[in-house]
């Protein structure tokens, strides 16, 4: 039997949201073997838009993900498309620590230091 971890943390993201106007987006890492649950139960408990971000075999997946699923097209400008970095289409993105540490790694190897 459950003791309700999931439920609790998930109604702390809410609250966050909706009461303390924090907008987010919040990372949720959790083991592989839950992820689909804790998007079941964002979407069964809360009006907050959750993404599963765990394609662990590729990185192009993972990448077209970032390209056209995070972030909102701008197309305010004539002619010219580009990625509003400022506005999410998602409040919750939920992954596994292997992906986050794949992403941070693949991510650090471009920062020249």
């Amino acid at each position: 039997m459950g003791l309700g971890k999931t439920i609790q943390s998930i109604s702390l993201l809410y609250h966050l949201y909706n009461f303390e106007n924090y907008k987010g987006p919040f990372l949720v890492i959790a083991p592989l073997s839950t992820l689909a649950f804790w998007k079941r139960t964002v979407e069964e408990w809360t009006n907050l838009n959750a993404v599963l971000y765990y394609d662990s075999k590729s990185l192009n997946g993972r990448s077209s993900c970032r390209y056209y699923e995070w972030n909102y097209t701008d197309i305010t400008k004539s002619g010219v498309t580009q990625q509003c970095s400022s506005l999410f289409k998602f409040q919750i993105l939920i992954t596994s620590f292997e992906v986050f540490h794949q992403d941070v790694d693949d991510v650090l190897s471009f920062v020249p230091f």
